[in-house]
């Protein structure tokens, strides 16, 4: 493969931009069964392949997928959002919508009280788990030692882990209950996260195990974490993830939102590899404070849905500069409401920049 340039993009689609376009669904057996997601996810691929013949950008889950590690088929078990598998170990149902992304009923732990029993979770024996390991055993023996079997918290080859945040899985699992708690009983909040980052860790760990995936990294997705001040950051989340770094490898950080009030607590964080962040957040900022760093840049989501295709330019070139020559990479999730010129600008002003990053075949 062509060495990628120091400035890039990486575009995806969403399931509800598929539904609209090409009519496709995300249904339970999408989801649950292994096979059928390879088969119609070929569908898809070609799909996307001849409606952007020349851009990068695929079929991919947002942000998450390195295009290197889907080079040759995969078989995704367990293919769904890190908090979902987590929600439904806890009591929570499964929502397939088919025309969009699933979710899970609200916040199963809303009204919980007590945390001891959370601890004695034997997650193994514990369903979707115990599904999925299930899953990943038969389609071993029946592959043998193939690697393309990806199991759940992982989306690609390249053995990078991923989950949700603490912030945001907590939220996920409690509803908007645990702000308060972090003000009204920090120790109460405080073992819930410890739970989440326990929880998470073991079933890395599980999964990997079980597919034989060696785990290279991890990405840790914490969409709410601009909700949340620098001291609290410090306090109830920086632990937790310098534990992430120690047990399993090089962090890559996602924050949704405007996180500029974060960056100076963010350089606190052990082994990261790289920031992902949205919502304008200044990437000469981040270059003073990080140097080197790899910045994956999010468009902001009120420019990309109501912008015009100037603004996007103009943002995309402001950018550019702000970096510095650092490695950068523009990424975004093309939702079905969103104007495709927005998306496709960002790829046209890197081109006229003398920064084109040209497609690939993937599966």
């Amino acid at each position: 493969m062509a060495p990628v340039p120091a400035v890039s993009v990486l575009g995806s689609v969403s399931f509800g931009w598929l539904h609209a376009q090409g009519g496709f669904v995300f249904d339970e057996a999408f989801f649950m069964d292994p096979r059928v997601r390879m088969q119609r996810e070929r569908e898809i691929n070609a799909f996307v392949a001849r409606r952007f013949p020349n851009d990068p950008i695929y079929n991919m889950e947002a942000c998450l997928v390195q295009v290197e590690g889907r080079r040759r088929p995969v078989m995704l078990v367990g293919g769904l959002q890190p908090n979902l598998i987590l929600g439904a170990a806890v009591g929570a149902k499964w929502v397939f919508y088919g025309d969009k992304d699933p979710d899970m009923t609200p916040t199963p732990l809303a009204e919980i009280q007590d945390l001891s029993a959370l601890w004695n979770i034997d997650w193994a024996r514990t369903w979707p788990i115990s599904l999925f390991l299930e899953q990943i055993a038969r389609l071993r023996e029946a592959a043998g030692s193939d690697r393309t079997i990806v199991p759940p918290f992982f989306w690609d080859t390249t053995g990078r882990a991923t989950i949700h945040g603490i912030i945001t899985t907590a939220q996920k699992l409690m509803g908007e209950r645990i702000f308060l708690e972090m003000t009204d009983h920090p120790a109460f909040a405080h073992e819930f996260f410890a739970w989440i980052a326990d929880a998470y860790v073991k079933l890395i760990h599980l999964f990997a195990d079980a597919a034989a995936m060696p785990v290279s990294g991890l990405h840790v997705g914490d969409c709410a974490l601009c909700m949340i001040d620098p001291g609290q950051f410090t306090e109830f989340v920086l632990p937790h993830l310098n534990m992430f770094a120690d047990r399993v490898g090089p962090l890559r950080l996602h924050s949704c939102g405007h996180s500029d009030h974060l960056l100076d607590v963010f350089a606190q964080v052990k082994n990261l590899c790289s920031l992902n962040v949205g919502g304008n957040t200044s990437v000469a900022g981040i270059r003073a404070r990080f140097g080197p760093l790899r910045i994956e840049l999010l468009p902001d989501i009120q420019l990309l849905t109501f912008g015009t295709p100037a603004e996007v330019d103009a943002w995309v070139r402001r950018s550019v500069e702000e970096n510095g020559g650092g490695e950068l990479e523009f990424q975004y999730h093309l939702d079905y409401a969103q104007p495709e010129a927005n998306c496709l600008q960002i790829h046209r002003t890197l081109e006229a920049l003398g920064m084109p990053r040209p497609r690939v075949e993937v599966y």
